[in-house]
């Protein structure tokens, strides 16, 4: 009966290790989220720092989705990136 068990978990151990190896590298998706953000960055976009200014706050949306759409950006991509150019105010 021993022999049985050491058989199957040693099947079960080895296909949890064809299915480790068949994912994605976890960091590989993470360095291409950092170089998406650097990107975005090196494209100057706006900081948006809340004060009341409805004209102010509409030019930030303005030049902040031109670079999106330059990008290609996914809706996650421009909520983290649009998030991380919100200063003062509009951090709180």
């Amino acid at each position: 009966m021993a022999g049985r068990n050491d058989a199957a978990i040693a099947a079960a151990l080895e296909a949890v290790a064809q299915a480790v190896g068949q994912q994605p590298n976890a960091n590989a998706g993470a360095n291409a989220e950092v170089r998406m953000l650097e990107n975005f960055l090196r494209n100057h976009p706006p900081t948006f720092k809340g004060r009341y200014d409805p004209d102010g706050a509409q030019t930030w949306l303005k030049e902040i989705e031109r670079v999106f759409r330059f990008m290609q950006c996914m809706d996650v991509q421009k909520v983290c990136f649009g998030t991380h150019k919100l200063a003062e105010e509009a951090d709180d």
